[in-house]
């Protein structure tokens, strides 16, 4: 581990122990690179059992299921209405999550905030579309929030990152972004923008891109790309040693089997990103030695 990195880490624990903020101290936990436990990233915040848990997938009330289910971070989506509201949808559309129609992009606030939002067997909640300000009011203190910017959100990065300020939730989110957009995000950092190496996921595929981002960001975590027909394969396990040999947390999807995911955990991975949590977390329960 590096001395600056080290030091980043140091001093995000001073921070929050001082502060006493239990999300600011949770992030520092699912960051600690000696760690060997295996963190949860509920896709959408889990929605396994939607319609009994009455928690939508990317709702409100999720924030709360997701806490008591143990997940560690609320996977979510952000997308940027036409007026410029930020908010919490999946699909361009609002179709399939909620009783209305249309393009995100192409909607404002005033209309998209009238539909409720569905459950994955179509029933109707009493959850309306969720604003990311919501979500940072709300998950305060209960969550991280590892959210995916959607196309054309981090256009608009600078606009995020003041609402993120606002709530004093730098500690409560990460933003995975796709590694196509690492030299958008160096111009804001040459622009002054701080700490983008903590705040930031990068989606990588490959020993070049990963040495990229490490060269440029020095981020603290990082996804590694699988594939659902052969996750664990060869090269794939060795590009995630490569990637914590360098000092970063190991993000992948649990895709395949328990088999796959115990050679990705053996590999050094350390956070699932997964639609089913419940049954990655009772793996994990189960092998006590990670």
């Amino acid at each position: 581990m590096t001395l600056r990195r080290s030091s980043i880490l140091l001093l995000a624990l001073v921070v929050c122990v001082s502060r006493g903020s239990a999300a600011e101290i949770r992030r520092t936990t699912v960051l600690n690179l000696h760690s060997t436990e295996v963190y949860i990233a509920a896709h959408r915040g889990g929605y396994e059992t939607d319609l009994a848990d009455r928690a939508p997938e990317n709702s409100v009330a999720n924030i709360q299921n997701c806490q008591a289910k143990g997940y560690q971070l609320y996977e979510t989506d952000i997308q940027r209405t036409k007026d410029g509201q930020f908010v919490m949808v999946h699909d361009s559309t609002i179709d399939r999550e909620t009783t209305g129609t249309g393009k995100v992009a192409e909607m404002e606030w005033a209309e998209l905030k009238q539909y409720r939002k569905k459950y994955r067997d179509g029933t109707v909640s009493e959850e309306r579309v969720a604003t990311l300000e919501e979500f940072l009011t709300e998950g305060k203190n209960r969550t991280i929030f590892k959210a995916d910017l959607k196309p054309g959100v981090s256009a608009h990065f600078e606009e995020l990152m003041q609402l993120v300020a606002k709530h004093n939730a730098r500690k409560g989110i990460l933003f995975r972004v796709p590694y196509q957009e690492a030299d958008l995000f160096a111009q804001y950092q040459a622009n002054g923008a701080p700490g983008l190496g903590e705040l930031l996921m990068f989606k990588t595929h490959s020993k070049k891109q990963i040495d990229d981002i490490v060269a440029r960001f020095n981020p603290t975590t990082v996804q590694v790309h699988v594939t659902k027909s052969n996750p664990a394969d060869p090269k794939t396990l060795e590009l995630i040693r490569y990637a914590t040999s360098l000092g970063m947390l190991v993000e992948t999807h649990a895709e395949g089997t328990h088999d796959d995911w115990a050679k990705l955990v053996d590999a050094g991975v350390r956070m699932f990103h997964t639609n089913k949590p419940s049954k990655v977390k009772e793996f994990l329960q189960s092998n006590r030695t990670w």
